[in-house]
């Protein structure tokens, strides 16, 4: 099976505005009572004290861009350069008030690492790792290797003994021999971490049954044909398939272009579509995998296998967040402040009744058609107050006010005591979004 990406550049940039991932860790298959133990991080962080010193530096260096000698505003934007996308969370958004110069720099500074974390997101993590050990071991150097995420159980067969020969191997390759040589495989299901599990017997290799591009894998799962008897235009043929990504990533969403799928039977039928759209359109719900069901209008008896499978599959994945601060919130006047290709407009801040409110407005000043970016705001975005004393105030409530392709109102409830003089108003967002379209290629999927 093949599965090769499909480079896309474009950025979707209001899907991550919304989006908070959060994942619970189940018990892993076969454990009763305790807790599986869950190697490698989600998204590599350093220690909070090394953040603290890295913040200090990326705040003081910034300060610097500004500087009335030309060598050290040099200086400072090379240093800021050479740090690497790490500090992407801590470079300062800009305002209205920053001078030209200040706002170039930075910028430059923000395309050129955002550049960097994008290659990230496109290209595969790889494993180098060589030798004979017990899979658990091997699976935990994978993890560190890799940043991957990988929940481990109590299985017998982690124990066995397993032997690694991967030079620069892609994440999902080199796991999946892993778990080949172990006999074990991955629960499917939408939303999930990485759940491992004993493979059935006679089920085929995980390295054969799946495809792989870059950070993405691919498998079907499931074959189901209906035959509906009183009403043959309901019969349907649905193939339920495993997207999976490697775990260090946040998609926000995910799609199937229809009119991009084209499945050829061993008998040559080419089974058509039964699905709008819409129905194509998923918003991941967390974890590392998302399963779908593809409806297709039933084929002739004769169709014993899908030969051929070609299709896409469109992949958003933020980048790293960061926070736009917002002060001074009872003077009168908008107030605005961007971040990468994401501008946020403190619009007004005013008492409402016995609560206060907070208007702002988020748009792009690129990205395209952010239309179905607006599908997974539920619980997506995070926006807060600093009060006078210092101490981190979340909203009471928030809604919608308008909603456009590009641009969107949102307002914000707060119950503040002492009123929002001094208070700070706080929006966390990346500011940016890497868009995918994965071009896969399938062979030989068995029909019932």
């Amino acid at each position: 099976m093949k599965f090769q990406r499909f480079p896309n550049d474009s950025l979707r940039l209001l899907l991550i505005i919304l989006f908070v991932c959060s994942s619970v860790t189940p018990l892993a298959h076969g454990q009763e009572k305790s807790q599986p133990r869950t190697i490698g991080p989600k998204r590599p962080l350093k220690p909070k004290d090394e953040r603290d010193v890295l913040e200090k530096k990326v705040t003081e260096l910034s300060g610097d861009l500004d500087s009335a000698k030309k060598a050290i505003r040099d200086a400072a934007e090379a240093e800021l350069k050479a740090l690497g996308p790490a500090i992407i969370e801590f470079l300062p958004a800009i305002g209205t008030d920053s001078s030209a110069e200040w706002k170039m720099r930075l910028e430059r500074i923000r395309d050129s690492l955002e550049k960097q974390e994008m290659q990230a997101f496109t290209l595969p993590t790889t494993v180098t790792l060589s030798g004979s050990m017990t899979g658990r071991e091997a699976l935990i150097k994978i993890a560190e290797e890799t940043g991957n995420r990988i929940t481990l159980g109590e299985l017998p067969s982690l124990d066995r003994e397993v032997v690694t020969e991967f030079e620069a191997t892609p994440f999902w390759e080199a796991f999946d021999e892993v778990l080949d040589q172990l006999e074990l495989t991955v629960a499917g299901g939408d939303g999930e971490v990485m759940q491992l599990m004993p493979r059935a017997p006679n089920a085929p290799l995980r390295i054969a049954a799946a495809g792989y591009s870059g950070v993405f894998r691919l498998e079907p799962l499931i074959v189901q044909k209906t035959q509906q008897l009183q009403d043959p235009a309901q019969n349907n043929l649905q193939i339920q398939v495993l997207l999976s990504w490697e775990p260090r990533l946040d998609p926000v969403f995910v799609k199937f272009p229809m009119d991009a799928i084209e499945l050829v039977c061993n008998d040559g039928q080419v089974l058509q579509p039964k699905m709008t759209a819409e129905e194509t359109e998923f918003v991941p719900t967390g974890g590392a995998q998302l399963q779908v069901g593809l409806n297709f209008i039933l084929p002739e008896r004769t169709a014993k296998k899908v030969t051929r499978w070609h299709g896409k599959v469109f992949v958003s994945i933020p980048g790293k967040p960061a926070t736009l601060e917002f002060d001074e919130l009872t003077k009168d006047g908008k107030k605005t402040a961007t971040l990468g290709n994401l501008k946020v407009v403190l619009e007004k801040a005013r008492k409402n009744r016995d609560i206060y409110e907070v208007l702002v407005g988020i748009s792009l000043s690129d990205g395209g058609d952010g239309t179905s970016s607006f599908r997974g705001w539920t619980n997506t975005h995070e926006a807060f107050l600093i009060n006078q004393d210092k101490k981190r105030l979340e909203h009471v409530g928030w809604s919608t006010t308008r909603m456009t392709g590009k641009e969107v109102g949102l307002s914000y409830l707060f119950d503040v005591e002492k009123g929002l003089e001094g208070c700070k108003f706080m929006y966390r967002a990346p500011g940016n979004v890497v868009d995918q379209t994965v071009e896969f290629v399938l062979e030989d999927v068995p029909l019932p």
